[in-house]
Order: C-alpha cells, then sequence, then structure tokens
C-alpha cells in the first residue's frame, strides 16, 4: 500500500504544480494516469482477492483514476481523442474517409 501512497502523494504535488500555473505538469498527470491503468491492469491477474472478487489495491487504483480525471477536467486538458471525436463523430467507422 505504500506504493499506492506515493503516487497519491505524486498527484498532490502535481495538483500544486498546475495550482501555481507551472502547465507542464499537465504531461506528468497523462504519465501517471498511465501508469495507474498499466498497474491496475496487472493486479487484475494477482491472487490477494477482497470479498467483490477485485485485487485489495485495485479498488483504490480505481479511486486515483477518477481524481486524475477529475484533476484533467479541473484544469480542462487538452484530450485530443475528445476533440477528434467531436470534428468527426464517425470517425472511427472502417469506411470514413
Amino acid at each position: 500500500m505504500r506504493e499506492i501512497e506515493k503516487l497519491r502523494e505524486r498527484l498532490e504535488h502535481y495538483r500544486n504544480e498546475l495550482e501555481n500555473e507551472n502547465y507542464d505538469a499537465e504531461q506528468d498527470v497523462v504519465d501517471l494516469e498511465l501508469e495507474v491503468t498499466e498497474m491496475m491492469h496487472q493486479f487484475d491477474y494477482q491472487n490477494d482477492f477482497d470479498l467483490k472478487g477485485k485485487p485489495r489495491e485495485y479498488d483504490a487504483l480505481k479511486a486515483i483514476l477518477q481524481d486524475i480525471k477529475k484533476l484533467k477536467r479541473e484544469f480542462d486538458f487538452y484530450d485530443e481523442q475528445g476533440e477528434r471525436d467531436m470534428m468527426f463523430p464517425n470517425g472511427d467507422e472502417e469506411d470514413f474517409d
């Protein structure tokens, strides 16, 4: 669980950086999001489950991921895929040109 605490500390540090208008921290937040997502996938294969059938750390990581998404909305991060979907709603279709 110490590793999860470190992830939370990093997220809080990045929040402080963004609040101090250091927008270079945006990439750090995106990197942290990818790291947490990867960790969640790794925990899917472990054997230490809670009563819901999920690894114990899974819920903590999921909460961190939700906090990251909230932070990204709060600071209006640029979302390349979201912009593309808005401009080209049918862009994922195979016959789209």
